[in-house]
This record gives C-alpha cells, structure tokens and sequence, in this order.
C-alpha cells in the first residue's frame, strides 16, 4: 500500500470504530506502524488492551523496540552535547518502556543500575524512575533510598516530592494501625505493622522506638 492509503486507512478507522473496537483499534495501530507514528500506534494498542487486558503486550513491546531503534538511529545525524544527551535518554526510557510493557521490572532495575554507575552525573530523574520501579516489585526500603537521593540531587523534584510523601502517608497509617492492634493485645500484629512502616520510612527513629 502507498503512504496515502494507509492514512486514509487510519481515518477509516477511526470513523468505523464503534462496529468492532477492538479490532478496529488493532488495524488502526497497525495503519499508523506503517507511517512510522510510533506514539499513535501504541495509544491505539492501549486502547485494545483496555477491552483485552494483556492481550497485545507483546506487540506493545515490539513497538517499543522499533521506536528505540529509530531514535538510535537519529543520534548519528547529530553532534551538539545536548541535543545528543536528549536522545541517549530517550534511548534509555524507550528501553524501560519496552521491558516494562512486558512486565520485566527487574531487567528495568539492572538496566538503570547500569546508568547510574556509568552515568557522570546521574540526575534526580534516573533515582525517581528507580524508586518507582522498586515500588512496583515492593521492594520499600530501596524505594526510600532512590527517593532520598533524588532528593538530594534536587531538592524541588515534583515526581520525588510527590512518591516521599506516599511513602510518608503509608508508614503512618501502618504505625498507626500498630498503636490499634499493641492496645488490643495483638503484640504480633502490632509488630508486623511497625516493621511495614519501618520499611517505607526506614529512617524515622520514632518507628524504631515504638518497636
């Protein structure tokens, strides 16, 4: 198919999209694959997943893929620092987002892991992306620390701000549903619950004395 067909493929598509969602929203996506306009096929992917959770994971992260190969692939037709520092950091959040959409956070751990070692001046953004990739394999206590050191690195980061203040909120509610359970006699259950606070403010003394 020409170039113009497939676009006016997508219009097509768009238009017919109450008949077979799902399938519409697939065509769609890969309508706009030919184009090379990554972003709108994966938008279109997300909707099918939205009626098939899980179903176009796999495609999602082919994408994924493809996209990171076109940016790596514009990095040569440029020489200016900041212009080739932007795209080597989309190299790397293209990888994430490949290896995320297939679930794989541990891999997205070791490959920042890598970054932060290698990098210069690891910035405040690569300990944010860290910690919330620690949330997510519940790994609490190495959450906290990203966060802090994002933190340190830059004191107003929103994104920081914003997860040190949840980890905050739930150590509080588990320190006080442990105040709850040591009044009531339930010492075991008291103690699980000081321990789950410790793990999401692993510095604050208070906890430690309560224990």
């Amino acid at each position: 198919m020409e170039r113009f067909q497939y676009e006016k493929a997508v219009i097509c598509f768009s238009k017919a999209m109450n008949l077979e969602p799902k399938q519409l929203h697939v065509s769609q996506a890969e309508a706009y694959l030919q184009l090379c306009d990554f972003q709108s096929a994966v938008a279109s992917y997300k909707q099918a997943c939205l009626l098939e959770p899980g179903a176009f994971n796999n495609r999602l992260a082919f994408i994924y893929y493809l996209q990171h190969v076109h940016m790596s692939s514009l990095c040569f037709y440029f020489t200016h620092k900041a212009i080739v520092h932007y795209f080597v950091m989309c190299d790397l959040y293209c990888s994430l987002a490949c290896l995320s959409a297939m679930g794989c956070y541990s891999e997205c751990v070791k490959l920042l892991n890598d970054w932060i070692a290698s990098w210069d001046s690891p910035n405040a953004d690569l300990y944010t992306m860290r910690a919330r990739l620690h949330q997510q394999l519940h790994q609490m206590v190495l959450c906290y620390h990203d966060v802090k050191s994002a933190l340190a690195l830059n004191p107003v980061c929103p994104q920081a701000s914003a997860l040190l203040l949840q980890l905050q909120e739930r150590a509080e509610k588990a320190r006080q549903e442990a105040v709850n359970r040591a009044l009531s006699g339930r010492l075991p259950d008291a103690l699980t619950k000081i321990n789950t606070a410790l793990q999401h403010c692993p510095q604050d003394g208070h906890l430690y004395l309560f224990r």
